[in-house]
């Protein structure tokens, strides 16, 4: 028992934080990024994928009070929305 508590305790340590330095730079990035985490894609843009796409993977972002979300979870709403985006412009 005692070896599985270590070793869970050694993973919890292991927790990656993302710096919102660079999302903060890019207007309405961070407020589309918390609305995200909760299910409104909407207001996530192409410049805002950008930055969530130079981050390393599975570093957490903070996005309400002590809540936060793996940077992937962001990754992969950009991914649609780049989906999005294409077929709408059409060919």
């Amino acid at each position: 028992m005692a070896l599985i508590f270590t070793a869970l305790s050694e993973a919890a340590a292991k927790v990656e934080y993302c710096s919102t330095g660079a999302i903060d730079k890019v207007p309405g990035c961070y407020d589309s990024l918390k609305l995200a985490a909760e299910n409104d894609y909407r207001w996530v843009r192409n410049d805002c994928c950008k930055v969530v796409y130079s981050f390393p993977h599975h570093c957490l972002l903070p996005v309400m009070n002590r809540r936060h979300k793996d940077i992937n979870f962001f990754k992969k709403i950009c991914d649609n929305q780049l989906k999005w985006n294409i077929v709408r412009q059409g060919p």
